[in-house]
């Protein structure tokens, strides 16, 4: 039992620096975008996406040249991403030149840093552990859990489900279908 409240207690802090880095990342004032290894956006700072005019449910889980109707789809900007940056690990200054439809032309200085880990755990791993716990606790079992993700991946609603999540939902959300599929999952309803 000392145990299981140990490991609570550091997912409680897990999740916690989760939303401390988030609310960081959201007071940068200049663009910021963190990536992960397959170079999908994971998140991005509201500067970002107030500056090149593109909204998060359109960004966030795409490949980082697909945003804004492929605009970020530079050749200098694949070289620096898929050639560099894995040999170099960080770089900073890297100039790139690029006409965007929405802002027009813009000179780029781009500075860049490879995150393999968070708190010792990979991010996608965060999920999974909190709902172990959750099944795994005669207390805690009983609550409902959607797992919701903008990284869908074949086999990944799968792996959700039999992890023990109720259900599975990408983003962007269907703010239609959205509020039937929680009540199938609260009340348990067959659609």
């Amino acid at each position: 039992m000392n145990d299981q409240r140990k490991t609570k207690k550091a997912l409680i802090q897990e999740l916690n620096a989760l939303k401390y880095a988030e609310s960081i990342i959201n007071t940068v004032r200049e663009p910021l975008i963190i990536l992960d290894h397959d170079l999908r956006v994971i998140t991005a700072s509201r500067s970002f996406y107030e500056f090149f005019k593109v909204k998060p449910e359109e960004t966030e889980g795409k490949l980082i040249y697909d945003p804004g109707n492929r605009q970020w789809n530079i050749p200098k900007l694949r070289k620096l991403l898929k050639d560099i940056l894995p040999q170099k690990t960080t770089f900073d200054n890297y100039e790139v030149e690029h006409d965007f439809t929405t802002i027009g032309r813009r000179v780029m200085l781009l500075n860049a840093g490879q995150i393999k880990r968070v708190l010792g755990k990979e991010l996608q791993d965060i999920g999974f552990m909190v709902i172990r716990e959750l099944r795994n606790d005669p207390e805690l079992r009983k609550i409902k859990v959607i797992a919701v993700t903008s990284f869908a991946m074949r086999g990944d609603r799968e792996k959700a489900l039999q992890a023990g999540f109720d259900e599975y939902v990408t983003k962007p959300i269907n703010t239609r279908t959205f509020p039937e599929l929680i009540k199938q999952v609260l009340f348990e309803v067959q659609p």
